[in-house]
């Protein structure tokens, strides 16, 4: 053991701060909007961005209290509380234009962690600046990872190095780039011009630029997130439908490999474990589910691939749009349609999920051990991209996809005893929360719905959505008393 520092509360409090200027600066577009609309509700805006405001002053006051390493307690401790004080604020809004407290939080942690569910009803009685911060508020929650880093950069030590790459980059990922701040521009640069890139297609392709702004801001984030009850369906275009699954697609897959593939060409993607994996599996089960649709004469055959390619990458990609009513379509490929909510996106996107990584690694080892049952003395390794996957790595891995698969369960539990859904509803709604899919089957399949639902439903939603976007250990370690124990951080193992 040797000594180290423990967690510099001040440094949380400083940075916390500086999260907290920024998030005003970006409440301040909606609140220009409000401004030129109707400056009789400049409360709704003006009230949280004056208390952000106020804190971040207060809290990143003076110099920064400390310019070494970034411990990953501080780190943990920043992101988690910071993602907590974040939604209050933002689900501010909501509430001052006069929706229900439940109802505003709810929206505010569902934009925040890009689910998507919605608990404001009917969306052509929402204010066109709500609207607005909706999506927002889900671009925001996208790269809000990257976002918290860029103020954290005068620390980032090896530990900061972890947390990044545990959000981005998943256990698969290599380090692509040598510099965390390179890798942090890298990341927002394509981030901003995705966006740019996408709200422009959609305008040509019909969107007015309201609509092609907002859509590209919830489709690249993966949040989902619509202007009308009716979604992507409402504007009766096949080619919107197309571009937005071309654009589902790619806002699943690591961000950091498309620019690797942009500077060195697309054979990269073929070097990718990951990336092939996912999109075998988003054209396998497209090609399912396009048959059980044709099978079952659910539509005319263009439409059985249309629509069937268009929701698998909606739900793969956790962005979960859609394009009709899924509650229509035969039990099977509702079924496809749950267990792509488990894989989610690949690692280093803003996809929710297990991650096509961990998935494919727990499959390569488990065709390891059915080999090793056969010969026990077979010594045999797992690669990804050609490279050896650390022994300690699929173990970590295995115990993740475990509590995983226990909160699932007990969330679904939750679901069923909040209110009188289904067996389907009730596993529908914990994986679709949890995953920050937004949509699922039987009532959960409506956008809105969660209004009519009754508070303790909406609690469930709101928990497994933060647990399912934190990705579980992060909230929990939170809770545990060895986690503010100075002493425990003073020391550290060898």
């Amino acid at each position: 053991m040797k000594a180290g520092r423990g967690m510099e509360k001040r440094l949380v409090l400083f940075l916390g701060g500086k999260v907290l200027l920024a998030f005003a600066a970006c409440m301040a577009i909606p609140l220009f909007m409000t401004i030129y609309i109707d400056k009789n509700r400049l409360a709704e805006f003006g009230i949280p961005i004056l208390i952000a405001l106020v804190w971040g002053l207060w809290l990143s006051r003076g110099k920064n209290p400390y310019r070494g390493r970034l411990t990953m307690r501080e780190g943990t401790a920043l992101i988690g509380f910071g993602f907590f004080v974040i939604c209050l604020l933002g689900m501010l809004p909501f509430y001052l234009a006069g929706f229900p407290f439940i109802d505003s939080l709810f929206e505010s942690v569902s934009g925040f962690t890009t689910t998507g569910a919605s608990a404001l009803g009917d969306l052509s009685l929402v204010n066109i600046e709500l609207l607005l911060w909706r999506s927002l508020s889900q671009w925001l929650g996208g790269l809000a990872i990257v976002l918290i880093f860029l103020t954290l950069i005068p620390q980032v030590g090896q530990d900061a190095m972890r947390l990044f790459t545990g959000e981005l980059h998943g256990e698969s990922a290599e380090r692509i780039m040598p510099r965390i701040v390179e890798t942090i521009r890298i990341v927002l640069v394509f981030y901003l011009f995705a966006t740019l890139g996408i709200a422009l297609c959609l305008f040509l392709a019909g969107m007015s630029a309201f609509e092609a702004i907002n859509y590209a801001m919830t489709i690249i984030s993966t949040g989902g997130f619509t202007l009308s009850n009716r979604g992507i369906a409402g504007f009766h275009s096949p080619l919107i439908n197309t571009l937005v699954f071309i654009f589902m697609f790619m806002a699943g897959s690591n961000y950091l490999l498309c620019y690797k593939a942009y500077k060195e060409g697309i054979k990269v993607l073929w070097q990718d474990s990951e990336y092939k994996s996912y999109l075998f599996m988003v054209g396998l089960m497209s090609v399912l589910v396009a048959f059980n649709l044709w099978w079952e004469g659910v539509y005319t055959s263009w439409k059985n691939v249309l629509h069937a390619f268009f929701q698998v990458a909606a739900f793969t990609s956790t962005t979960g749009l859609v394009v009709d009513d899924c509650n229509a379509w035969p039990e099977f490929s509702k079924y496809c349609l749950l267990l792509l909510m488990f894989v989610g996106g690949c690692s280093g996107s803003t996809a929710g999920g297990i991650k096509v990584s961990r998935i494919t690694i727990l499959l390569k080892d488990t065709w390891e051990e059915l080999k090793r049952t056969i010969h026990p003395k077979m010594i045999s390794t797992i690669k990804m991209s050609g490279v050896s996957v650390p022994t300690p790595m699929i173990d970590s891995i295995s115990r993740f996809f475990f509590v995983y698969i226990v909160v699932f369960f007990v969330s679904s539990c939750l679901f069923a005893l909040s209110g009188d859904f289904s067996v389907l509803a009730s596993l529908g709604a914990a994986a679709s929360c949890l995953a920050s899919v937004g949509v699922a089957f039987e009532q959960f399949a409506q956008v809105g719905i969660y209004k009519s639902l009754g508070t303790a439903t909406k609690c469930v939603a709101i928990a497994t959505m933060i647990l399912g976007r934190l990705e579980i250990y992060s909230i929990c370690i939170l809770f545990l008393s060895n986690f503010w124990d100075k002493e425990m951080g003073k020391l550290r193992h060898k």
